[in-house]
């Protein structure tokens, strides 16, 4: 599982969580991580501490406004005053 996964299925939240029980830890950049059943284990495959950081920090740098949902649509109409 990469971090990107990770938020995708526990959500931002969760991530930010395990990031900051990870550094509360002291944990080593290195060690990788992996989630079973819910619930994070060291593991050989996985992401590390700098993985899960950097996915937050991209998710947070996200330009929900460029969203095609977002935009006007060209047949829209402006009625003022006249």
């Amino acid at each position: 599982m990469k971090a990107e996964q990770f938020i995708q299925d526990h959500g931002l939240e969760q991530a930010r969580n395990l990031r900051g029980m990870l550094k509360n830890m002291g944990c080593p950049d290195d060690i990788k991580f992996t989630v079973i059943n819910g619930m994070w284990h060291r593991s050989s495959e996985g992401f590390t501490y700098d993985n899960l950081c950097a996915a937050i920090a991209d998710h947070d740098r996200t330009d929900y406004v460029s969203d095609i949902r977002n935009h006007i649509a060209p047949t829209t109409v402006v009625i003022g005053d006249e």
